[in-house]
C-alpha cells in the first residue's frame, strides 16, 4: 500500500503552520514520559494486550509517535519507512497471536491521544489557533488510513504463512505418528513447533477425509484455533486426524458436525487420552478404529465405550467362522439378541432386564436359553456372554 499525500481543502496559514510545528515539538521532547502514558492506556484499554512484552510496546509507540508529530508539523502523509515498520508490526502483532482487532484498536487508543495532546498543548499556548487545528483532521486520519491498512495487510500474510507452516508441521507429525514403526524422535522436534508438550497427554479424533475437502478442512481449523487446548489437523490417506492436548473432545465434534454441509451428524472416532508421543500414536490407532464403528445410530464413538469391537474390528474377517450361528441367530431372531444385551446392560439380572425389556422374568430366562441352544454361547457363562456380545458388536447385527 503506498503512501498518499492528504487532500486538504484549506491549507494551514504560515502562522498557524509555525505553531503547529512548535506544539509538535513540544510534544516531541516529552515523549518518554507520554509514551509509557499511552502504553499503560492501551494495555488497561485492551487486557489482551499483555501478550506484548511491555518494553516492546513502548518502543514502538515512542517511535510511532516520534514519526507522528514529524510528519503533522512537516504536513506530510507516512513515507516509506514508517510504513515498512507499520508493515513489521503488524506481522509481529500476528506472530504473537494478538487478534487483529485489538492491534487496530491500539492504533487508534494511540491516535485519540496524539489528538487530544495537540488539542491541550494549543488550548494552553496558542488559543489563537485552535480553530486552525480542524485542518490536521484529514492528515492524522491520511496517518492512521495507512498504517494501520498496511499493519493489516502484513497482519494477513503472517497468518496465512504460519498456518502453511502449521499445516506442513501437522502433515509430518503425523507421518511420524503413523509410521511402522513409529518416529517418535522424529516427532518430538515436530511436536514441540506446534506447541505441544511432548511428555504430556495426546487425544485423537479421525474423520472419514472423503467428508472434508480443502475448505471444510480449513473451516475446521479456523473453529479449532477458537477452542480451549492444543488443537491441530491434518489428513492423512483416508484419515482427517485431530490431534489435541488439554482439550475438550465434545466441543471438538461440535466444531466439526456445525461445519457446512451439515449432515445429519459427522462420523468421528475418538480415541483414549494417553501420555507422550508414544501414546499419541496409539491414540490414533484408537481413534482410527472407533470410527470404523460408527453408523447411522451412532456418528461419533469413543474407544472407551467401543474398545471390545473396535480392538477387534481388524480380525473380523478371520474370525468370522467363530460367530456364523450367533450372527445368523441374531438376524432371524433379533429379539433373542435383545435379550442377550439387556441381560449383560442390567448387571447379569433376569429380572432387571425383563423389567427394561417389558418381560416377564421367565419370558426373558427362556430367551436366554434358546439363544444358546442356537449359537452355543451360553450368555449365563462368563466366556458365552463375551462371545455372544462380540459377535453382537463387532458384526453390527
Amino acid at each position: 500500500m503506498e503512501s498518499e499525500n492528504p487532500a486538504l481543502s484549506t491549507p494551514l496559514s504560515g502562522a498557524a503552520r509555525n505553531a503547529v510545528a512548535q506544539i509538535c515539538a513540544h510534544i516531541t521532547d516529552d515523549l518518554p514520559v507520554i509514551s509509557l502514558e499511552v502504553v499503560r492506556r492501551i494495555r488497561a484499554e485492551i487486557p489482551d494486550y499483555a501478550v506484548v512484552p511491555t518494553e516492546e510496546h513502548r518502543d514502538f509507540v515512542l517511535y510511532q509517535g516520534r514519526m507522528l508529530f514529524a510528519g503533522i508539523a512537516e504536513q506530510r502523509p507516512p513515507g516509506e519507512e514508517q510504513i515498512a515498520h507499520a508493515r513489521e508490526l503488524g506481522r509481529r502483532r500476528a506472530e504473537q497471536g494478538l487478534p487483529i482487532e485489538l492491534m487496530l484498536g491500539a492504533y487508534h487508543v494511540t491516535f485519540r491521544e496524539a489528538w487530544n495532546l495537540i488539542l491541550q498543548r494549543a488550548t494552553a499556548d496558542h488559543p489563537e489557533h485552535v480553530g486552525d487545528l480542524t485542518h490536521l483532521v484529514t492528515l492524522i486520519w491520511t496517518w492512521i488510513r495507512v498504517l494501520t491498512g498496511n499493519a493489516s495487510e502484513a497482519y494477513g500474510e503472517e497468518v496465512r504463512r504460519a498456518q502453511v507452516t502449521r499445516v506442513t508441521l501437522a502433515h509430518r507429525l503425523f507421518a511420524a505418528l503413523t509410521a511402522d514403526p513409529v518416529q517418535v524422535e522424529a516427532a518430538a522436534p515436530l511436536a514441540q513447533a506446534l506447541g505441544y508438550r511432548v511428555d504430556g497427554e495426546f487425544q485423537a479424533l479421525c474423520l472419514p477425509a472423503e467428508d472434508w475437502q480443502d475448505d471444510r478442512t480449513e473451516q475446521l481449523r479456523l473453529r479449532l484455533t477458537a477452542l480451549t487446548g492444543e488443537l491441530h489437523c491434518a489428513t492423512g490417506g483416508a484419515r482427517l486426524l485431530v490431534l489435541g492436548q488439554r482439550h475438550d473432545p465434545d466441543a471438538v465434534a461440535a466444531a466439526a458436525a456445525a461445519i457446512p454441509p451439515r449432515r445429519d451428524a459427522t462420523a468421528i472416532g475418538v480415541g483414549l487420552s494417553r501420555p507422550g508421543l508414544a501414546g499419541a500414536a496409539d491414540s490414533i490407532t484408537d481413534a482410527t478404529q472407533a470410527l470404523s464403528r460408527t453408523g447411522e445410530q451412532c456418528r461419533v464413538v469413543y474407544f472407551a465405550d467401543a474398545w471390545l469391537a473396535a480392538g477387534l474390528g481388524g480380525q473380523a474377517t478371520r474370525l468370522a467362522p467363530l460367530f456364523t450361528k450367533a450372527v445368523a441367530t441374531a438376524r432371524t431372531d433379533p429379539h433373542l439378541a435383545q435379550a442377550v444385551v439387556a441381560f449383560a446392560d442390567h448387571g447379569l439380572s433376569v429380572a432387571a432386564a425383563a423389567r427394561g425389556l417389558h418381560l416377564h422374568p421367565n419370558s426373558l430366562a427362556y430367551r436366554l436359553g434358546r439363544w444358546h441352544e442356537l449359537t452355543g454361547f451360553d450368555p449365563r457363562s462368563g466366556d458365552g456372554l463375551v462371545a455372544s456380545l462380540v459377535a453382537l458388536r463387532l458384526y453390527q447385527t
